[in-house]
């Protein structure tokens, strides 16, 4: 019969030689890591993870010893490893050799790429590594399960921005001179134009141009003569065809465009000594064309500058007392600034 303390004694070298045996087979479990930089942070970030296994990580530095590792498996069975690890000349990933236990001959060759752009995904690269080693060793042998690896961080999809459109209609207002150099002095006017993409770059506008109001602080177009001067007030309505251009990146613009218009000139005389004044309008047709030009304020707002050219080709004569004192339209020029309003 055995006693209580031999049984206590038989149990205690019981478990002395489990122990040994664990150890022994843990130490085989070893893994080595090709470093090929003196600061390399991904093969740090590999070495941790696979360190977390539980699992003996072994270094080799060629930078350092100046000893080229030609043979990953060739170097692994040196260091009596039972897988060995190095970074692909890619930088994007690493190649994985695993050993066969107990044999030592090549079991596994595998490697462990992200090929997305600009750069791999280090952490995932590492966690995919460490798993691929726990899957291959740890449940081979003998040693007690490691924790569980951690999980990989996710990352939470942002919804999807809503797609940004280009304006497709606007307004523009503007205000500038108007003058035809055989039809007196320049005058100040008021323009509008409304315009709509078709489509891009091309669309339709419609222009309208009025003389700016009696009481503000301008003067009117003005035509004289020995016999007296009259006031030349003119009214525009035109639709054109344009084209636009917008630079990406600047915020400049630029459109071109060219029409037809119908303009009605209303002329008041004021006559001198031993005359009669008289007034009279008229109404005509002209073709015209005008380039804009500016710059972006923000998606709905732009500044720019305008210059319109166009004839009347009847042109509107200025007689006074039978006399011809100018021709209106021909030609006929504008200038004026503009607040452009898209949406």
């Amino acid at each position: 019969m055995i006693g209580p303390r031999t049984a206590a004694v038989v149990v205690l070298f019981a478990l002395l030689a489990a122990h040994d045996n664990r150890a022994a087979a843990q130490e085989k479990l070893r893994v080595l890591i090709v470093i090929d930089a003196s600061d390399d942070p991904f093969a740090e970030r590999i070495r941790a993870e696979v360190s977390a296994l539980g699992l003996e990580v072994v270094a080799v530095e060629p930078w350092r010893t100046g000893e080229a590792i030609e043979s990953l498996d060739a170097a692994g069975r040196a260091n009596q490893a039972a897988a060995a690890i190095r970074m692909v000349a890619s930088r994007k990933g690493v190649e994985i050799w695993v050993a066969n236990q107990p044999t030592g001959r090549s079991l596994l060759r595998q490697l462990i790429v992200d090929e997305r752009a600009p750069a791999p995904n280090e952490g995932l690269v590492a966690l995919q590594t460490a798993e691929l080693l726990r899957t291959t060793l740890l449940s081979r042998s003998e040693t007690a399960p490691p924790p569980p690896p951690r999980p990989v961080p996710t990352v939470k999809d942002e919804p999807p921005l809503a797609p940004q459109f280009a304006p497709n209609a606007g307004l523009q207002a503007g205000f500038g001179v108007l003058w035809s150099p055989r039809g007196g002095s320049e005058a100040y006017q008021l323009w509008a134009t409304i315009h709509r993409f078709i489509v891009r770059p091309l669309g339709i506008a419609l222009d309208f141009s009025a003389p700016v109001l009696p009481w503000a602080p301008v003067s009117p177009g003005t035509v004289s003569g020995p016999e007296g001067s009259a006031t030349v007030d003119a009214w525009l309505a035109g639709a054109t065809v344009f084209s636009r251009y917008e630079g990406p990146t600047s915020g400049l613009y630029a459109t071109v465009a060219a029409g037809v218009a119908v303009i009605r000139l209303e002329i008041r005389g004021s006559a001198g000594p031993a005359f009669v004044a008289s007034s009279h309008a008229a109404t005509v047709a002209a073709g015209y064309v005008r380039a804009d030009g500016g710059f972006e304020v923000n998606s709905w707002l732009r500044f720019g500058a305008r210059a319109v050219a166009g004839v009347v080709p009847s042109g509107v004569t200025v007689q006074f007392a039978g006399n011809e004192a100018g021709v209106w339209g021909q030609p006929f020029l504008a200038g004026l600034v503009l607040a452009d309003i898209s949406w």
